[in-house]
């Protein structure tokens, strides 16, 4: 399931929750992050996890206030904490032995 995020309290919000959450950086004009997109979707889908979008584009100032600069971007948080951080380069089998690194220590 993918979410939209619209400001910069919903991003807190889901920072601070006590699951991974996936948060993915996108632009419209972006075709990587177009492709990459329903890939990612089903990753996450699959490992039961949820998905966030951010349209930099759209609400820049989400993106500012998490240091993205260039899409595609994933950030994957944890109680407060970001665990993982791909920017520019999102790496699927990386991501996947992140993940499941990550998820056999929670």
């Amino acid at each position: 399931m993918t979410k939209q995020i619209k400001s910069i309290t919903e991003l807190q919000t889901i920072k601070y929750l006590n699951e991974l959450s996936f948060v993915y950086f996108k632009n419209d004009k972006c075709s990587v992050c177009d492709s990459l997109l329903p890939k990612l979707e089903e990753k996450v889908e699959f490992w039961g996890e949820r998905l966030y979008v951010v349209d930099c584009y759209e609400y820049p100032e989400i993106a500012a206030q998490s240091i993205v600069l260039s899409v595609p971007a994933l950030k994957v948080f944890y109680d407060g904490q970001e665990v993982i951080s791909m920017i520019r380069f999102v790496d699927l089998l990386k991501l996947e032995s992140d993940y499941l690194r990550i998820k056999s220590l929670l």
